[in-house]
C-alpha cells in the first residue's frame, strides 16, 4: 500500500509540475540579439519584428498564437534594394527598430536605414503575407529614428522622435508615402535622456505616445503621455514609468525598455519589450533580448507594466491556448537549395561567395579577398548565439596553399571584437588556429597541427567563457584555447548588437585558391 502511495503521489506531482508549466511561462520569450520588438495581431495571430542593424536578411517577422512560442516565418527586407547595407558600421549601422502593423489585408513594417550605402533614411515596406514576399521600399525622405506606424479611423498616422527631444507626428498616403498633414512637433520628452521608439494608439477616447528614455542602458524606461487629440497637448502619466527594471539592481534582468502594446480578444493587454541579461557583473554578451509583461490599466485609463512596472522572470501566461512549434533540429546537414532562416549574412552578401548547389549536401565559402575589418561583406553565414549554454560545431573540408587563407568558426560582436577558429597554413604545415582580434588588433594567437580531411570546429560556452576544440573524425578532441565572454559583451565593444556565431572563409586580400565546404553545423542549447 505504501508503493501505491508513493507512486500516486509521484504521479500528481508530475501533473501539477506539468500544470504549472502550463500556467506560466518564463522570459525572456526570444533569446538572443532580437532588441526593439514590435507586435500586432491579426485575428487569432500575432507577429513581430525587431532589429538587425549590418545583418542581412533583415528585420525577422516572427508568428505566434499564444504570446508565449514563437516562430520565425520570414524577414520584411530580403533585398539590397530594401536593406542596402554595403558600408553600414558593425552594431551602430544599418537598419533600427522597427515598428510593425496591420491594416485591411495588408502588413507593414517601418524602420530606419543608417549608413548602408544607397539608403534614404527611412523607409516601409509591405505585405498580404507576413512571411513574404514584401514589397520595394517606400522612402519617406526623413532621417529620424525608430519612425512608428498606427491606423486609426481610416487615418494613416507617422510618428517619429525629432532626434532634439521631442516627437513630430504627421498623415501620410500609405501608398504613396507622401506627407497629407505635414510633420509637426505635438509632444516633449519626459525628462529622461534620449526620447525615442515612440509608438501611438488611441485607447476609448484618448491618444496616447509611449516612449522609451535613458538610453538602451541601465537607466532605460517606458514612458507614456496622453490628448484627447492627435495633436495635442499631452499630459504625462502619473505614474509614469510604465516600466522600468532600474530601482531593482539585483535583478537578472536590465536596461528593460522600448516596448509595444497589444490587445487580446478577452480584453487583456500586453507588452513586449527589450531588455539584456548581465553577466559577471554588468557584462552582457547575447545582445538585448525581447520580453513580455501583462498591461494593467487603472482607473484613470493610464497603463502599468508587469508587477508594478517590474519585468519579471515569471508571469501568468495570456489567457490562450498552448500553442508550442517543432523545434528547429540542431544539425543543419544543408541538404536544401535554400538556407535555413535562422542563418544570416553580414551586410549586403555576394552571390559568388556561397553556394548550397555547387557541392549538392554541403554548404561552400569561397573565401574572397574580404575579411572581418572592412565594412563590407565577406564569406560569412551566422546564427545569433541564443543561449549562455551552447556547443557549435561544424565539419568542414579545406585545403589552404599560403598563409594568408583561412576558413573556420567564428564568435562575432563586430568588426573589431571576434574570436576565430579556422584551418590555415602556417610555417609550412596545416594547423587549426584561434585568433583573438579584439579592440581592432590580434591579442593572441594559439594553434596545432592537423592531418589533411575533414575536420570538426568545436566551440563550447558558458557565461563567462568560450572553449575552442578541433577534432579529427575518430580521433580524439583537442582543446586549442580559451577565450571571456567578457571581452565580446557590449559593455566592451559599444554598439547595439550582440553576438553571432557562424562559418567563415577569407583570402585576407587575396580570393582562396580552394573553397570550405562545410558537411554540417550544429547547435546546441538551451536558454
Amino acid at each position: 500500500m505504501k508503493r501505491i502511495t508513493t507512486l500516486l503521489a509521484s504521479i500528481l506531482m508530475v501533473a501539477n509540475c506539468v500544470l504549472f508549466a502550463q500556467t506560466t511561462f518564463k522570459n525572456p520569450i526570444l533569446t538572443g540579439m532580437n532588441p526593439d520588438p514590435s507586435i500586432c495581431r491579426v485575428g487569432d495571430d500575432f507577429y513581430l519584428v525587431t532589429s538587425t542593424f549590418e545583418y542581412f536578411p533583415g528585420l525577422p517577422i516572427y508568428h505566434s498564437k499564444d504570446l508565449v512560442n514563437w516562430k520565425l516565418i520570414g524577414h520584411a527586407l530580403t533585398t539590397p534594394k530594401s536593406n542596402p547595407l554595403k558600408g553600414a558600421n558593425a552594431s551602430y549601422g544599418g537598419q533600427y527598430a522597427p515598428t510593425l502593423r496591420y491594416h485591411d489585408g495588408t502588413f507593414y513594417v517601418i524602420g530606419t536605414n543608417y549608413g548602408g550605402e544607397g539608403s534614404q533614411g527611412i523607409s516601409y515596406v509591405s505585405a498580404k503575407d507576413p512571411a513574404g514576399p514584401w514589397s520595394d521600399p517606400i522612402w519617406i525622405g526623413e532621417w529620424y529614428v525608430d519612425p512608428s506606424l498606427e491606423f486609426i479611423d481610416d487615418t494613416v498616422y507617422y510618428l517619429s522622435p525629432d532626434n532634439a527631444g521631442s516627437f513630430l507626428l504627421g498623415t501620410i498616403d500609405i501608398k504613396t508615402g507622401k506627407f497629407i498633414e505635414p510633420l509637426r512637433k505635438v509632444a516633449s520628452g519626459l525628462g529622461g535622456s534620449a526620447p525615442e521608439g515612440p509608438h501611438f494608439y488611441k485607447v476609448n477616447d484618448y491618444y496616447y505616445i509611449m516612449s522609451a528614455e535613458g538610453g538602451t542602458g541601465y537607466e532605460h524606461r517606458e514612458v507614456i503621455q496622453r490628448s484627447k487629440s492627435p495633436w495635442g497637448p499631452y499630459e504625462p502619466s502619473p505614474i509614469n514609468p510604465v516600466l522600468s527594471n532600474m530601482s531593482v539592481p539585483q535583478h537578472p534582468f536590465h536596461a528593460i525598455g522600448h516596448a509595444d502594446f497589444v490587445q487580446l480578444k478577452d480584453g487583456s493587454w500586453w507588452a513586449v519589450c527589450l531588455g539584456i541579461r548581465p553577466q559577471n557583473g554588468k557584462f552582457q554578451h547575447l545582445g538585448r533580448e525581447t520580453f513580455l509583461a501583462p498591461i494593467t490599466w487603472n482607473a484613470n485609463g493610464w497603463p502599468k507594466v508587469g508587477t508594478d512596472g517590474i519585468v519579471r522572470e515569471e508571469f501568468p501566461r495570456p489567457n490562450l491556448p498552448v500553442h508550442a512549434w517543432e523545434k528547429d533540429p540542431v544539425r543543419d546537414d544543408f541538404d536544401g537549395n535554400t538556407l535555413n532562416l535562422y542563418w544570416n549574412f553580414l551586410r549586403n552578401p555576394y552571390a559568388k561567395d556561397w553556394s548550397l548547389t555547387e557541392k549538392p549536401g554541403y554548404l561552400r565559402l569561397k573565401g574572397s579577398e574580404l575579411n572581418f575589418s572592412q565594412n563590407d561583406s565577406p564569406a560569412f553565414i551566422g546564427r545569433r548565439q541564443t543561449a549562455f549554454d551552447i556547443t557549435a560545431s561544424a565539419k568542414v573540408n579545406f585545403t589552404p596553399v599560403a598563409d594568408n587563407e583561412e576558413a573556420g568558426l567564428v564568435v562575432r560582436a563586430d568588426d573589431k571584437n571576434h574570436y576565430d577558429l579556422f584551418i590555415t597554413r602556417y610555417d609550412g604545415k596545416k594547423v587549426v588556429m584561434l585568433r583573438k582580434y579584439l579592440q581592432d588588433k590580434v591579442a593572441e594567437v594559439n594553434y596545432k597541427e592537423i592531418p589533411d580531411g575533414d575536420i570538426v570546429l568545436r566551440i563550447t560556452a558558458t557565461t563567462s567563457e568560450y572553449k575552442f576544440w578541433v577534432q579529427k573524425e575518430g580521433k580524439e578532441t583537442q582543446l586549442i584555447g580559451t577565450a571571456t565572454t567578457k571581452d565580446v559583451s557590449n559593455e566592451k565593444v559599444g554598439g547595439f548588437t550582440g553576438v553571432f556565431i557562424g562559418m567563415y572563409a577569407s583570402g585576407n586580400g587575396k580570393v582562396n585558391t580552394n573553397p570550405a565546404d562545410f558537411d554540417w553545423f550544429e547547435l546546441k542549447g538551451e536558454r
